[in-house]
């Protein structure tokens, strides 16, 4: 077997070096890369599944937070249950939305308009977001990660106290949108008049759900549960969906990042684990992340046949090295 230039292999999970080391990557029985490539079509069973699985653990947990709260009398009690109750249905939020970005690259539907639909109206409805935006915002962060033209920037910043408080309040995610909507209107008029049609249509619709839902509460004098709804929406997932994409993407040397620029930045992507922990907070993939950006058009439900494959190959010893953990990657970068 031909090998591969010593230059690919001295990094060979760096995008550019990747798609050139495809044509020397076999498995232990011989397989090709690109024969084993064309057995990763999605499994769209799996999405759905995952996908309902997450809103009956949002319905389940506000329902119970319901029936528990009528059985409390005091203040203190109350307060706490509400404020845990929020950051799980906020992680689950977060667990939710994660399949927008599936959608974005055409993986949770076989027909592509069925696709867009779907994702608008089960998913992006809870945001308020539009799929042809994200698609544009995400393709960029594709292609400028590690740059300051990234449209997913939360890794340039650093992750503390202030990072946290930030994305609690909203106060970093006004400047995040302000960003993207910047980039959005630079673009080309013929798709930008398309595009901020579907994002108005899905802000209105969004807008009308909350209030829809709000009001019922309202109705049912259910305040405690209002208190619950807007603290996951409005701060609980704004903080779970920033710090996952910044423990992703962050370097863990310690640098001081500013706007629209990037000093050592430079295109990192980490590989995390299978535990119950990490394939919900890094759901639809998320967990995967390196492989993604490795195979962006990959269904989520085959990166774990890709990575098992990579695993056999020349750059299996790369693979491995990659492997993390969330939580040691917390630690690892907090305060840097």
């Amino acid at each position: 077997m031909k090998l591969p230039p010593a230059a690919l292999m001295n990094n060979p999970l760096d995008e550019i070096n990747f798609h050139q080391l495809k044509i020397y990557l076999f498995d232990k029985k011989g397989l090709s890369y690109f024969d084993f490539k064309k057995k990763l079509t999605p499994d769209f069973f799996k999405v759905w599944r995952d996908i309902m699985l997450g809103w009956l653990c949002l319905a389940a947990l506000l329902t119970a937070f319901y029936f528990i709260a009528l059985q409390i009398n005091g203040l203190t009690f109350t307060i706490l249950l509400c404020l845990l109750t929020a950051a799980t249905a906020g992680y689950i939020i977060a667990y939710l939305i994660n399949f927008f970005h599936e959608a974005a690259h055409y993986n949770i539907a076989e027909n592509k308009k069925m696709n867009d639909m779907l994702a608008n109206l089960i998913i992006g409805i809870l945001i308020g977001q539009g799929i042809k935006y994200y698609r544009i915002i995400h393709w960029e962060h594709h292609k400028s990660l590690g740059t300051g033209g990234d449209t997913e920037r939360s890794y340039f910043e650093k992750l503390n106290f202030n990072f946290i408080l930030f994305s609690l309040t909203g106060i970093r995610i006004l400047g995040l949108l302000k960003h993207r909507n910047d980039f959005i209107t630079a673009g080309k008029k013929k798709y930008t008049t398309e595009v901020k049609k579907e994002a108005r249509l899905q802000l209105l619709l969004s807008i009308l759900l909350h209030s829809i839902f709000i009001g019922l509460l309202a109705w049912k004098e259910q305040w405690w549960l209002i208190g619950v709804w807007v603290l996951a929406v409005g701060c609980f997932y704004p903080l779970f969906n920033s710090l996952r994409q910044l423990l992703e993407h962050r370097n863990d040397l310690p640098i001081h990042y500013a706007e629209n620029t990037n000093p050592g930045v430079g295109k990192l992507t980490r590989l995390f684990g299978n535990s119950i922990f990490e394939k919900t907070f890094g759901s639809a993939g998320f967990n995967k992340h390196l492989l993604h950006h490795l195979e962006p058009q990959i269904s989520y439900t085959k990166t774990d046949e890709l990575e098992l494959f990579l695993r056999e190959t020349i750059i299996a010893g790369a693979v491995k090295n990659k492997k993390t953990t969330y939580l040691k990657t917390f630690i690892k970068i907090f305060g840097k």
